[in-house]
């Protein structure tokens, strides 16, 4: 099951604090796994710890939401996130 309750975030304004993705530079947002908020990238599939209580919309979550987001995060992988100043990680196309 794939969790429906990533937050968006603005990118542009937050990038060089809670990062963004190193292929790309973008976030889709973040998920709440407890009190931690872990930024994805869904195109590249990676992760990226944004930071502990930051947000306290990880009071309202229930234990299904929670399962989902773990479920999904597992099948992410974990990531330096790129922050603004950082160089992107440059992708190529093989």
């Amino acid at each position: 099951m794939v969790p429906t309750n990533v937050i968006p975030f603005p990118e542009m304004q937050y990038s060089s604090r809670c990062g963004a993705c190193p292929e790309c530079g973008k976030t889709d947002g973040y998920v709440n796994l407890g009190k931690e908020h872990w930024f994805i990238c869904r195109d590249h599939q990676t992760k990226w710890l944004g930071g502990y209580n930051l947000f306290d919309n990880w009071q309202n979550q229930t234990v299904s939401q929670t399962e989902s987001i773990n479920e999904l995060l597992d099948s992410y992988r974990e990531v330096l996130p790129y922050r603004v100043g950082n160089q992107l990680k440059r992708v190529s196309n093989k």
